[in-house]
Formats: C-alpha cells, structure tokens, sequence
C-alpha cells in the first residue's frame, strides 16, 4: 500500500512540476505579432474607396478589402472611376470604425520585384500589420506608390550604436546611417532623405506600398458658375528632394491656375529641416485629417467649363517643363484629384505624366 501511495504522489509531482513548466515556457515565449481581423459581427455601416495605381514599373492591381476584389482592376497610372461603397464591421468605440483589411494583388501574375508573389498589405504600424480603422460613411482613395525595386527599409545606428535616423541615398538605392551620410561629399549628401528611426521588428517589406487619404469635399457656393474642387498628389519618386511645380494653363482664355509650388514627392518624408515627418516611419502612409485637401479652383466661365493642359515643371518659372497633358477639363460641382506619377524619362509604366480621378 505504502509503494502504490508513493507511486501515486510521485506521478502527482511529475504533473504539478510538467503544468509549471508549461506556465514558464508560456511566460517566457516571445511574443507574436498578430494580424487583427475583421469582427465577424454585422454592423449595417460601410465605407467608399477608390484605388489609384501610381506606382512606377507595378503591373496591372487590384484593390481587396476584407479580403474581396474591390472596384475595376487599376493599370499603372489609371484610377478606378467611381468609389465602391464596402460593408464593414463594427469594431471601435462605439461602433462607428471598423478593422479593415486592405491589400492590392496583380490582377495576373505576381507584383514582382522585392515583394515577388506577395501582396501589397496595408500596414497601420511600423512593426505590424494591423488594419486600417475605417469610418462609417467615409470616403476614402487609396493610393499604391513607390517602385517595385524599394528596398526592405533597415534599422541603422549613430556613432554611440543606438538607433537613429536611417536616410535613403536616391542616386544607390540603399539605405544608410547618420555616419554614412556624413562621410558623403556635399552634393551626394544634399539628395539623401530622412525616413526616420526604424524600429526593431519593423514590418515592412519594401516595395509597393499604400498611401490613403479621407476625402472631406468642401463646400461649393450656391448658386456656383465657376468652380471645382482639385488636390494634388505628388507621386512621383523621380527625386526624392528636388520638387516640382504644377500648374493648370489654359488653352485658349482664362488664368492659370497653381495646383502646386515646390511640391516634393508625397513619399520623401523630408521637413525642410532634414528631419521625417511621417509616422509610422515604415509601412503604409495614412493621412485622414485635413493634411491634404481639395481647393476651390475657378475652372469654368459662366458655368462652362474650360480647357486646361497639366503642366509639369521643375522650377518655379516654368522654363524646365517635363511634362505637358492634353486638354482635360474640370466641371462644376465636380471634385478631382489630380496624380502625378512615373518618373523624368521614363517610359511604358514609368512613364512621367498626370492622372486625373474624378470622385463624384
């Protein structure tokens, strides 16, 4: 009787010691970082996106939110022509946002490049791949920028090794530290562009990725003859830090009209104090505030609308024009994005020139 008792505490033993183990090893596990989904549960709201495709050397996308083929498949430099309106699902406080899953895909094939047969996924930090909170009646344009060729961003260390700010060097196409840039001869250096402190365990692939902006449309006067509404969205990488301007100049009458002076590419990070601005440092771009909004701009006379060319420049005087549009036209009460994107010189889906999305 005493063995089979002392049997039956040793197994006990072995039982209490095996559960503590697995407590331990649960406690010292690294931790993941784990992909939220979609709330299963209803909720009757639903949000609007348009997809634009402004990416250089990227084929053909199509836009997936909640895992289910949005709008029209994109080519590169073409936008989808109308929002899609998307049931989502309830999730914030008080039910009003929504965890959005959004990603593009090739619409055949692969992306290619750094990110090869994976998806452009929307990324709401700089270490996860957390959704986009989406708002109940909201409209937003989601936008997939940068080249295919981005290369996988890298955390960089200053002269005391801790993380400081990693700069990217446009003219190698690779990713360098303070004390690289310092040791850089003045002209190499004045090109280089912050993009902040990369951090350990930063989610970022490289590649294609996503900028997304709310669209908050202004209001038009009553009773309005003259006017539309039109941002600009500098898209294109062709220099990290040197700006263009943009301009609408009329055919025949009419005034010009400025859609932007000195505008760097929307990507380039860079406060005029050499410093990032964005944030997360890595991964998809978000704006939903007022950062970018759409300006009233008198493109008609007498409520007939007038023909403008898109000019693209490269200095304030417009003596170095690098691309000039055929005649588009802007319509009363209409609101419009107008994209520039490609790259100087490029050609096929680099090519340099202007999208226009209408988005009512």
């Amino acid at each position: 009787m005493k063995t089979v008792m002392r049997k039956y505490m040793n197994m006990r033993n072995v039982a209490r010691a095996g559960a503590i183990l697995l407590v331990a090893f649960w406690a010292c596990e690294d931790p993941e970082y784990i992909t939220a989904v979609p709330n299963p549960q209803p909720s009757g709201f639903s949000a609007n996106f348009l997809f634009v495709n402004a990416a250089p050397d990227a084929p053909s996308l199509d836009m997936y939110i909640n895992n289910v083929k949005t709008g029209t498949s994109a080519a590169f430099g073409a936008g989808q022509t109308g929002y899609t309106n998307v049931q989502i699902t309830s999730g914030g406080a008080g039910g009003f946002t929504a965890n959005t899953n959004i990603r593009a895909k090739a619409s055949s094939g692969t992306i290619g490049g750094v990110l090869g047969s994976s998806d452009v996924i929307y990324r709401a930090g700089n270490n996860n791949t957390n959704n986009f909170a989406a708002i109940n009646g909201a409209r937003y344009t989601l936008f997939a920028l940068d080249t295919i060729s981005r290369p996988k961003p890298v955390r960089k260390l200053n002269a005391s090794n801790f993380g400081d700010t990693t700069f990217f060097n446009p003219l190698t196409g690779t990713y360098i530290s303070v004390v690289e840039k310092a040791a850089l001869p003045p002209a190499q250096r004045a090109k280089v562009v912050p993009i902040g402190v990369v951090p350990l365990g930063a989610s970022d692939p490289g590649g294609v990725r996503f900028y997304l902006l709310r669209d908050n449309y202004p209001a038009f006067t009553s009773p309005n003859t003259t006017q539309s509404a039109i941002r600009l969205v500098q898209a294109s990488p062709r220099n990290y830090t040197e700006p263009l301007w943009v301009r609408l100049n009329p055919v025949s009458t009419g005034s010009i009209i400025s859609l932007g002076t000195s505008v760097p590419y929307i990507l380039s990070f860079a406060n005029p104090n050499g410093t990032a601005n964005f944030t997360p440092s890595v991964g998809s771009r978000t704006v939903t505030g007022t950062g970018i909004n759409f300006t009233l701009q008198n493109t008609n006379i007498a409520s007939v609308p007038n023909d403008y060319r898109i000019e693209v420049s490269k200095d304030a005087g417009f003596t170095q024009i690098i691309y000039t549009s055929d005649p588009v036209q802007f319509l009363l009460d209409k609101v419009y994005t107008v994209v520039i994107r490609g790259v100087e010189g490029g050609t096929g889906n680099r090519a340099l020139g202007a999208t226009v999305v209408q988005h009512n």
